[in-house]
């Protein structure tokens, strides 16, 4: 049994970073409108950070049979993630006890709910019971960085891989934190460390090509990219950010093949529909960038940028009267022209 908790309680973790991972922005989702930046993911794509089905039914089988923990919401376009220590060595650490396992199930609980502060108290417990106790650590680390406190999530991810030098998350997430910190090339070499640790792990190629593309290095990106799309082809957020790396090169025409792939995995995603329209405007299409606009303004009404975009191709067909309107538009929503 001590063995079953001790992956359930990875399964546990992989869970969290999951959900982490969407507040914590892992990878560029949106063009300027230029097109010459990729711009940060939004907090609100939790949705897209959720693991794989496959995965989750055996993580809830595992920890049903070990802490009876609450099953989560799986997407059905989610990259996969590693459930299980397949490549990546075992923890060296003793398995937890009893109780400090039942305070990490408290603190997953509350994050799951949203409920930040009381998980990182649970968690914190948990520590305290059995200070060598790997996924605690791991799992409030993944909490501050929800709370955007990514300098305490660094110091957690820290002592998790010094229990664990092992620990394939614990270099992906703090790659991640760091990131978020701009710090670039400390993102990449954790990244690196989490390929050398699991080389067939889809999601650590797309958050390198996310650090490779906050350098301007969109090819060493794009590399990434095809490498995750190798590995999972199913998931429509690689597409999107490997169409936004394209536009950074004003290769146009091949960032609008891949915002098509996009859109065929994912048609609610609002900000391919965005991009692609980006990339019709940059070639001038702006009948097509207009259409792409208005599909993403029927999914999130409340996108004030496209209503700008959409205003200015409107301005460039001399339909000024439209212009105005949607450019109105996206100031009452709190858009600022750049």
């Amino acid at each position: 049994m001590k063995g079953m908790r001790h992956i359930a309680v990875l399964v546990l973790g992989c869970v969290l970073l999951s959900l982490a991972l969407s507040a914590c922005g892992r990878g560029p989702s949106e063009v300027d409108i230029e097109a010459t930046v990729v711009a940060r993911i939004e907090e609100k794509q939790a949705k897209d950070a959720a693991l794989e089905a496959e995965a989750q039914a055996k993580a809830n089988a595992m920890v049903e049979a070990a802490v009876q923990a609450a099953p989560v919401a799986a997407s059905s376009h989610t990259l996969k993630l590693t459930s299980t220590p397949t490549t990546v060595a075992p923890s060296r650490t003793p398995s937890p006890t009893p109780t400090s396992l039942e305070h990490l199930q408290k603190g997953y609980d509350y994050a799951a709910r949203g409920d930040h502060k009381k998980a990182i108290e649970q968690y914190t417990e948990a520590i305290r019971l059995d200070p060598q106790y790997v996924y605690a650590y791991y799992n409030r680390g993944g909490t501050y960085e929800n709370l955007g406190q990514h300098e305490r999530a660094v110091q957690d991810y820290d002592e998790a891989i010094r229990l664990d030098p092992q620990f394939v998350f614990g270099y992906v997430n703090r790659g991640n934190a760091f990131g978020k910190l701009g710090q670039h090339k400390r993102a990449i070499e954790d990244h690196n460390k989490g390929i050398k640790l699991d080389p067939d792990n889809a999601y650590i190629y797309f958050s390198r090509a996310f650090a490779y593309g906050n350098l301007g290095q969109y090819e060493l990106a794009i590399e990434d990219y095809d490498e995750a799309i190798s590995l999972d082809p199913h998931f429509a957020r690689t597409y999107n950010d490997r169409g936004n790396a394209y536009v950074n090169l004003g290769q146009y025409e091949r960032a609008i093949e891949d915002y098509d792939e996009a859109i065929r995995l994912d048609p609610q995603f609002a900000r391919t529909y965005n991009n692609r329209g980006v990339a019709y405007k940059a070639l001038g299409q702006h009948e097509r960038a207009i259409q792409d606009y208005d599909e993403a303004i029927i999914l999130d009404p409340e996108y004030a940028k496209v209503y700008y975009l959409r205003g200015l191709s409107y301005n460039m067909l001399g339909k000024s009267e439209e212009a105005e309107q949607n450019l109105q538009k996206a100031k009452e929503l709190g858009y600022e022209t750049p």
